[in-house]
C-alpha cells in the first residue's frame, strides 16, 4: 500500500490503502499495521497529532480549519491538552484541561482521549520512520466539492450518499473497498461513516503525492515536537 487513509471506528482503527492492490480493514492497535504504514509513502489520519499548551489554547490549524467549514466549523472538534492523557477520569479531565487552557473538556473530546493516546505514544515512537500527517476528511470532502462545504451532516442517509458519490466520482473503485468493509465488520465496529472517512482520507493522500495545502501555510509544533496542521491534496482529483 502506497497511500494510506486511516479513521478512528469503534472497534479501533479502519485503514484503506491505495497502490498496486486496494486494502482495507479494521485493527485494534495501529502497531498491527506498523509495517505497512512504514512502507507507505503517505499516510493520512483523521486524529490530532500535536496537542495545545497554554501559549497557544486553541490550535491554529484547528482555528484555521473551522473558518474554511463555515457553518459545518463543529465538526472540527477542540483539541485538549496532552496532559489530559493521562486523567484517570472525565472530571479530573476537566479540572485539567480548565486550569491548562482555560475551557472545560467535552465528553466527545473525553471519549476518544484513548485513541488519542495511542496515537501521541505512536508518534513519538515512529514519528521519523512514518509519512503520517493529520488531515480532516470534512475539509477533504470540502477540496473535491469545488472548495464548498458538505451541508448534510455525515451520519445523515442525504450526507452519507453524498459523501459516498464524491468519492466514487474520481474512484469508482472505492466500491470494491467499501463493500468489503461492509460485509466483514458489524456497524458496532464500523460505521458507513467511518469507511466513508477512511476512503476520501486514502484518495486524498494519493491526490497529494505532489504536494499538500496546510493549514497553517508554516505549521507550528507542540512541546515534543510534533508538527500541528491539517493538510489536502493540491490535486482536488
Amino acid at each position: 500500500m502506497d497511500f494510506i487513509g486511516i479513521d478512528g471506528c469503534p472497534a479501533g482503527w479502519v485503514y484503506v490503502g491505495r497502490g498496486q492492490h486496494v486494502e482495507g480493514g479494521v485493527v485494534s492497535t495501529l502497531e498491527e499495521i506498523r509495517g505497512e504504514l512504514e512502507e507507505a509513502r503517505v499516510v493520512l489520519i483523521d486524529m490530532p497529532i500535536g496537542f495545545p499548551d497554554p501559549e497557544q489554547p486553541v490550535r491554529q490549524c484547528d482555528r484555521l480549519a473551522r473558518r474554511v467549514l463555515g457553518s459545518k466549523r463543529s465538526s472540527v472538534f477542540p483539541v485538549p491538552a496532552r496532559e489530559v492523557l493521562k486523567a484517570s477520569s472525565y472530571d479530573r479531565a476537566r479540572q485539567i484541561n480548565k486550569e491548562l487552557l482555560g475551557r472545560s473538556l467535552s465528553r466527545q473530546s473525553w471519549n476518544i482521549i484513548p485513541r488519542l493516546a495511542e496515537l501521541d505514544e505512536f508518534m513519538q515512537r515512529w514519528n521519523e520512520k512514518i509519512n503520517i500527517r493529520e488531515s480532516h476528511p470534512e475539509i477533504l470532502f470540502w477540496n473535491l466539492n469545488g472548495k464548498k462545504p458538505l451541508k448534510p451532516g455525515k451520519k445523515s442517509r442525504e450526507g452519507r450518499e453524498l459523501r459516498r458519490n464524491l468519492i466514487l466520482q474520481t474512484w469508482p473503485e472505492a466500491e470494491k473497498i467499501e463493500q468489503k468493509l461492509l460485509v466483514n465488520y458489524p456497524r458496532r465496529a464500523l460505521t458507513r461513516d467511518d469507511i466513508y472517512d477512511a476512503l476520501i482520507l486514502a484518495l486524498s493522500a494519493e491526490l497529494g503525492q505532489n504536494g499538500f495545502h496546510s493549514l497553517p501555510p508554516l505549521p507550528d509544533f507542540d512541546q515534543s515536537g510534533l508538527s500541528r496542521e491539517i493538510v489536502w491534496p493540491m490535486n482536488s482529483g
